[in-house]
């Protein structure tokens, strides 16, 4: 039984089917969380160490090379790629595809704690090991204000708010900026220290050894098992006061409070927050993989709605960033694009079809292929993001595709009707029958071509497959979903709507009708000239093919379009040694000529002290600054976020000139950067001599400079650090019993100063922190304070810090860079467009002039390394679409030449693709590329339809010749050897008559889909930037494809039949001379 008899034969089984599948397809979008982009995060886990005071030499050496050189044994490693600042180590590892990054937390955290003995006693706490990617970038990011106690503000954070927003579904933390959390200081007095003759060394010890609880296990006491715990900790700020350091004269105790200052009180500003007058806290929340932004964002507002209402208005939220809003603004431009794309397709069908009937058939076919393909969405686990809404909106054209050639085809015969009688000629079911027949198979071959189009690209792995693999799944389950839909419920609708008595007879044909006739009746003349012209509409489309090749090369390339949405940050890093004041004057003049020369502001978050791009943006950078700003959405500004981002760098870099600007766009353009390492154009340079690594980017940053397109260029290193080195003598050191260690630990607390402990305060049950230090620091260090700074050693001898060591000042470096252990240093450019094309080849053509030198080699860096990795990837995505279209067809064919026939119209779409790239002024990207290889798997649907019809025609017009003319054979079917000419002459007759019946649903299905992506490739609303560029080629490919299909088709047909037929009737006259002669 055919599939069309079920469907017809068994309405109540369709209906419940219906029913049930549009009932799960809802509730599958109930169950997708929704976010802007599916996580892009690669297996990746991060580890940063925090050692105060130390070089970026020291760290390299003392930390990151340690640990680098046990996590390349890791489990499914693949590469580690560290930077080692002043004061701290940041080290990326990354594991092989397919891994999950938090599954091997636990593993990295235990080798991390078997490492610790290694590792120097100065740093601050352990290097911390968390999961790198995307989903450390906040979904929603907000400022809490509650006047000037800032104490207050961070105490209702820590103990309030923080435990209400972890437990929201789906957050994965919440990082708070600028809070205030009170410490003990215990800040030396040098010369008084001295005076007494207590080393420096001798208080951290005793701080330590007087701040002990420890669990003793269990004992018997009054016949009862009870656990012992030592208590032998401090318990007030007093307790600390009165502790003894020494003793005066062998009878007077010496305390803290008699050798130092001890107070409860805040640490100075290492950085600030502010908006531009008052200092903010900022609370950042971030998302689990899995977490629903929409829903977490809208459950973080009701939290503090409630904490509002809940202080009478004492504490304020003010919202900074919020993903939702561009969440949903993408989300809502995509699906009106999808919306009008539905309504243009429906209009094609009422246009052709006139028939109210037929256009509700359509129209409920849509919105069944979509909640199908909702269904599918939720099997594989994907989210409705921008990327699997965009796939929808692409196959919408497609998904109408297959229920148009069934619906046209059935009503072709359902509104046949004999010439003389006017009498139908078949039932409703006849005609459902017939026209399912005749077109189910060519039907799943569209379908097919479409979706293995796509297999290829699901199964692409790194960033590339998890930017396309939402999009492509879509796309093969909306296919899937369209061919079912036609297959299945078109003849189930039809049953329902059409009556037995046929469509209204019209007395006079529409004016379109007509206009159709008129046109099948121009394309046959065209496609007749054209048969007998042959060369000349071959080479037409070959020179239109290598133009558009030419032109291509002007072309832009790109990973993935920059979008607006509304925010950037702009970063100004100063001179290593720069004080927080001096930042803080700087920054000063570059916020009023930011508020001066952008109105479009919104609002601003202004950190000084701390870098946007060195490791985690907590740690302090005295010497850096950034700007998070917040546009007015793109609808109420005339100028877009990249017009805003390139005057404000040159503004800034020309007012602040001993300053290095920067600027990066926010939404998805920092999370592919965050993801890449950084944006814009870059490349690595590789090598173990470091001086050798410097001066060759040195030379090739400056080179850079003078490119038209940088905006800025900049090395992420410098020798721009100066560092007093104590060079300590071991020998002296020895002589007066000092160990080294001892030495070290007595510099850091004097120029650095040390955690030594928590206390908790029995009263108030707070814990703090215990930090000793030295009042040097109170005062510019110079080497004449160092030379006349005397200590007591542990044996109570007086010793200069000039007789311990050599005092001198060096320029130091302030970044060291690993890639795989190898040292490296990257250049790289801010450019005025996202187009990387012309400075890489500027670049490519320097270091052919100008090698690099032994021992040096390069990688490409930045968005340029993303374009890289893109390129080889897509073109086997595309080779492996291309064969697979091939194989689908010779299912269908049984034939190998006719595929081939129908595989010379993919390439012509790329005339069409390029001409939509130059129109819009689109680059060449990630998206366009899939849209590309989408092309090679819709335009071959023309063809088949063409060729198939063309082949059916053949058949049956032969076969009426062979009941006239010709004889059975013993399996009782109908044969005839035609003529040469005849034969020749037939084959032409089907090709003229094939091709222009099938010009009409040939429109139906192009100007579906064209009319369906159009709304796309015009978009202009946020998020519109990535995937408007898709929808270009595919519109621009389409057009042209089925321009040059209707005529290259049938006269590459002619070509290889009449070469068939002439081999053919050679071969058969040698056979009948052979057995000729074999008779004689």
């Amino acid at each position: 039984m055919k599939i069309s008899e079920f469907s017809i034969k068994h309405p109540v089984v369709i209906t419940m089917l219906i029913i049930v599948l549009a009932v799960f397809g809802f509730y599958s979008v109930t169950l997708m969380p929704t976010e802007f982009m599916a996580d892009i995060s690669m297996p990746q886990a991060i580890v940063y160490t925090i050692y105060p005071g130390a070089s970026a030499e020291d760290v390299e050496q003392d930390v990151t090379k340690i640990l680098e050189d046990s996590f390349v044994t890791l489990p499914h490693f693949k590469s580690v790629d560290s930077a080692s600042y002043n004061s701290m180590s940041w080290i990326t590892i990354t594991y092989a595809d397919g891994y999950d990054a938090y599954d091997q937390l636990q593993e990295l955290r235990n080798r991390i704690s078997e490492l610790i003995e290694l590792l120097p006693s100065g740093i601050q706490g352990e290097p911390r090991a968390l999961i790198g990617g995307v989903s450390m970038l906040p979904i929603i990011s907000f400022s809490v204000q509650a006047g000037k106690d800032s104490a207050r503000v961070s105490d209702f954070i820590k103990s309030e708010l923080t435990p209400k927003l972890t437990q929201i579904d789906g957050v994965s933390e919440v990082q708070v900026d600028g809070n205030k959390e009170l410490e003990v200081e215990i800040k030396i007095d040098v010369d008084s220290l001295t005076a007494k003759g207590i080393s420096v060394s001798s208080v951290y010890q005793v701080l330590n050894y007087g701040n002990v609880s420890l669990p003793l296990g269990n004992a018997t006491f009054q016949d009862k098992a009870i656990q012992v715990r030592y208590a032998g900790g401090f318990n007030s700020i007093e307790d600390i006061k009165n502790l003894p350091v020494g003793v005066a004269d062998e009878k007077n105790v010496i305390r803290i409070k008699d050798i130092a200052e001890v107070s409860l009180s805040y640490p100075k500003e290492e950085y600030y927050i502010t908006d531009g007058t008052d200092p903010l806290i900022i609370v950042n929340v971030t998302k689990r993989s899995d977490g629903n932004s929409l829903k977490i964002v809208e459950q973080v507002k009701n939290v503090l709605a409630e904490c509002e209402k809940e202080s009478a208005g004492a504490i304020e939220f003010h919202i900074i960033s919020d993903d939702s809003k561009q969440i949903k603004s993408s989300l809502k431009t995509v699906i009106q694009s999808g919306v009008m794309g539905i309504v243009f397709a429906v209009l094609v069908i009422l246009l052709f079809l006139a028939d109210w009937r037929a256009t509700l058939t359509i129209s409920l076919s849509i919105p069944l292929c979509i909640l199908f393909s909702l269904i599918g969405l939720k099997v594989f686990n994907l989210s409705i993001n921008l990327m699997s809404l965009t796939g929808l909106v692409i196959s919408l054209g497609m998904v109408v595709d297959a229920s148009s050639v069934m619906l046209d085809q059935i009503y072709r015969y359902y509104a046949k009707r004999n010439s003389e009688t006017g009498e139908l000629e078949y039932t409703v079911n006849q005609a459902i029958n017939k026209g399912w027949s005749e077109v189910a198979a060519s039907i799943l071959a569209s379908a097919a071509t479409t979706i293995v189009v796509f297999l290829p690209i699901s199964m692409l792995s790194g960033l590339i497959g998890k930017v396309l693999n939402t999009a492509s799944i879509t796309i093969m389950m909306a296919i899937f979903s369209s061919f079912v839909v036609a297959v299945v419920i078109v003849p189930y609708l039809l049953k329902l709507l059409l009556k037995e008595e046929g469509p209204k007879v019209r007395t006079k044909k529409r004016k379109f009708d007509v206009v159709m006739e008129k046109i099948e009746r121009g394309y046959r003349k065209l496609l007749l000239v054209s048969l007998k012209n042959k060369l000349i509409v071959i080479v037409s489309a070959i020179f239109l093919l290598i133009l558009s090749g030419v032109i291509a090369l002007r072309l832009g390339i790109a990973f993935i379009p920059s979008t607006d949405s509304s925010e950037f940050f702009i970063s100004m890093d100063l001179p290593i040694g720069t004080k927080l004041e001096q930042t803080v004057e700087k920054m000063e003049v570059a916020e009023d000529l930011m508020y001066k020369y952008v109105p479009e502001i919104q609002s601003a978050v202004i950190y000084v002290g701390q870098s946007n791009s060195k490791g985690i943006s907590t740690q302090a950078v005295p010497e850096s600054a950034y700007a998070h700003i917040i546009l007015v959405p793109v609808a109420e500004r005339n100028r877009s976020v990249h017009d805003i981002m390139l005057q404000m760098q040159e503004i800034w870099s020309a007012v602040i000139p001993d300053a290095k600007v920067s600027v990066q766009n926010g939404g998805f353009d920092k999370l592919v950067g965050y993801v890449s390492g950084g944006g814009g154009y870059g490349l690595t340079l590789i090598s173990e001599d470091m001086n050798l690594l410097y001066d060759t980017a040195k030379e090739l940053k400056n080179h850079l400079e003078k490119h038209p397109e940088v905006v800025t260029a900049k090395m992420d290193t410098d020798f721009d650090t100066s560092t007093m080195i104590i060079d300590m003598s071991q020998d002296y050191l020895s002589s007066l019993g000092i160990t080294s260690y001892e030495a070290g630990i007595t510099s850091a607390i004097l120029f650095q100063g040390m955690e030594a402990g928590r206390y908790k305060d029995l009263k108030t049950g707070d814990r703090y922190n215990i930090h000793l230090s030295s009042n040097i620091l109170d005062g510019n260090v110079t080497p004449d304070t160092i030379s006349n700074l005397h200590i007591i050693t542990s044996n109570g001898q007086d010793v200069s810090f000039a007789n311990l060591s050599d005092i001198k000042v060096e320029k130091s470096i302030s970044q060291i860079n690993h890639s795989d252990r190898a040292k490296t240093i990257t250049v790289s450019a801010t450019l005025i467009s996202e187009n990387t094309a012309n400075v890489s080849s500027y670049v490519n053509d320097y270091l052919a002039k100008n090698p690099l030198p032994n021992g040096v080699n390069s990688k490409s860096g930045g968005i340029v390394a993303l374009i890289s990795d893109m390129v080889m990837p897509m073109i086997i995505a595309m080779v492996l679409a291309v064969f697979l279209v091939y194989t689908v067809m010779v299912l269908q064919f049984e034939k190998f030449k006719h595929p081939f026939l129908i595989m010379g119209t993919i390439p012509f779409c790329f005339i069409g693709a390029v001409l939509g790239l130059l129109i819009f002024g689109s680059t060449v990207n990630l998206l366009s590329l899939l849209g590309l290889i989408t092309l090679a798997g819709v335009v071959v649907n023309n063809g088949i339809i063409l060729v198939d019809y063309v082949n059916l025609l053949r058949v049956q017009r032969k076969e009426v010749i062979a009941k006239i003319k010709g004889h059975q054979n013993k399996d009782g079917e109908w044969e005839i050897e035609l003529p040469i000419d005849e034969e020749n002459e037939l084959t032409r007759e089907c090709i003229l008559d094939g091709a222009s019946s099938r010009l009409r649903p040939i429109l139906i299905t192009t100007l579906t889909t064209l009319l369906g992506d159009i709304p796309m490739a015009v978009a202009t609303g946020e998020g519109s930037e990535m995937y408007a560029p898709m929808g270009q080629v595919i519109v621009g490919g389409l057009f042209s494809s089925t321009l040059i299909t209707l005529l290259i088709i049938p006269v590459l047909y002619e070509l290889m039949e009449k070469k068939r037929i002439k081999h053919k009737k050679i071969k058969q006259i040698e056979e009948k001379k052979d057995e000729n002669n074999e008779n004689e």
